[in-house]
């Protein structure tokens, strides 16, 4: 199933391609790794498991960015196969096909599994951890809460609570336990150490910035995590879970529980300061979804059992065509933004080969350009993410472009104003050159 997944995910390139910041943070980090020249400053959040795959990567050179893609998107269909595998578990085939149907058709998998964001391989950890403990093998289940614990944070009590639980019921020794769980802190908190001058590196820039969509801009935080977990799954989703819950065993009560538990803390920590964006929350969604599945195939049986699996399966659909007209308008504007992205890499490519390349742009001056562009740009140029900042003075290499977080795209009152380039260019600083979006302005040293 793996190498499936992998396979079908290599094919995806074939399509143009794009990444996000978070993911170019990483694979330049991976970079770092490789140089023995770590700096994590000027990044997001740490995140181990997802540099421990591009640290290997950046021995490929050039192609990094790629297989990293290949890792990320695979790791979305994994995430698939395991609500489907655990749909299966909790009540029988017809909630195996619900259940993967309903995840594909939210608003998280395609965006975030497009740009190689750690939400499919979260998801996936998360629910095959889950099967592995159902099925017996405590041993996979430890390993796969690690994994998602090197993801997320949110993940480190259930991985601890379940180490010290297989400990004590003699499942699995001490030394294994312990070592398990010891790559969390020392996969953390050790690199940032290294490479930012503080254990706290990851909080610290978790911290700092939250997207305009972040709970943590809301007035009361935790209550727009809620929010936003049902807005992951939407209502007729959250009704059919419930529905599962109500109809189901111990097991289903038990995970309906552990996926409430999980966004609880997801919302202390936006309540705390943190970003708590709606992504954070996607392993409560995908155990929201087995369980919708499982709902649909035991309302089914209750409602109409002369019918068998008919039943079952017109109600499924029909909840997964519910939720994809729910959705529709937003995975419409998403696309589109794929496109744009897409178009930005391959503008700022052509922009910098035309201009001398990597190497003779980075020898002529500091490299500046927004926010948002960042990470990409100190990829394609080859230079540390923290001196790439916005503010910049002759001489400077200035990349402007259109910030990704616009206001008129949320604000009805900006409706038709066009966005304004970014960062704003010193006086006198001339345009050398366009591509698509960008604006190149140089004065060299």
């Amino acid at each position: 199933m793996v190498a499936a997944a992998l396979a079908v995910a290599a094919l995806t390139l074939l399509a143009p391609w794009a990444i996000a910041f978070d993911a170019w943070s990483w694979i330049i980090w991976g970079r770092e790794v490789t140089r023995l020249d770590l700096d994590t400053a000027g990044g997001p959040s740490w995140k181990p498991l997802s540099v421990v795959f591009t640290s290997a990567f950046a021995l490929a050179g050039g192609i990094a960015p790629v297989l990293w893609l290949v890792v990320a998107r695979a790791g979305g269909l994994l995430a698939l196969a395991g609500v489907s595998a655990l749909g299966l578990r909790l009540a029988g085939p017809v909630a195996a096909a619900v259940a993967p149907a309903l995840m594909l058709v939210s608003d998280w998998w395609l965006f975030h599994s497009f740009l190689g964001n750690s939400e499919g391989l979260l998801a996936a950890a998360a629910v095959w951890a889950v099967v592995a403990h159902l099925d017996g093998r405590h041993h996979a289940a430890l390993a796969l809460a690690v994994a998602a614990g090197l993801i997320r944070p949110e993940a480190w009590p259930f991985a601890g609570l379940y180490g010290l639980w297989l400990w004590r019921t003699d499942r699995l020794s001490l030394p294994a336990t312990a070592a398990w769980l010891a790559l969390i802190p020392v996969l953390w908190f050790g690199p940032d150490v290294v490479g930012a001058g503080g254990a706290l590196g990851a909080s610290d820039a978790a911290l700092a910035y939250a997207a305009p969509a972040s709970a943590a801009n809301a007035d009361v935080p935790v209550l727009e995590v809620w929010r936003d977990v049902a807005q992951l799954l939407t209502i007729p989703v959250l009704v059919a879970a419930a529905a599962g819950v109500a109809l189901g065993t111990r097991v289903d009560r038990a995970l309906a529980a552990m996926a409430c538990a999980w966004v609880l803390i997801v919302g202390l920590m936006s309540q705390a300061g943190y970003a708590g964006n709606p992504r954070y929350s996607v392993p409560a969604a995908a155990i929201g979804c087995a369980l919708a599945g499982a709902g649909v195939a035991r309302a089914a049986d209750r409602l109409a059992p002369a019918l068998r699996g008919g039943a079952a399966v017109a109600l499924g659909a029909a909840l997964a065509l519910l939720v994809l007209a729910i959705n529709a308008g937003e995975l419409r504007d998403q696309v589109e933004g794929l496109g744009d992205r897409v178009e930005r890499r391959r503008d700022l490519d052509a922009l910098v080969e035309r201009n001398g390349g990597a190497r003779a742009l980075r020898s002529c001056a500091p490299v500046h350009t927004v926010q948002g562009m960042r990470a990409m740009v100190a990829w394609r140029l080859d230079v540390p993410m923290a001196g790439v900042t916005e503010a910049g003075r002759p001489p400077v290499l200035l990349f402007q472009a259109p910030s990704i977080y616009q206001p008129y795209d949320a604000d009805p009152a900006y409706a038709g104003v066009p966005p304004e380039l970014e960062p704003v260019a010193p006086p006198g600083l001339a345009v050398r050159d366009r591509e698509g979006d960008w604006a190149l302005r140089v004065v060299c040293r």
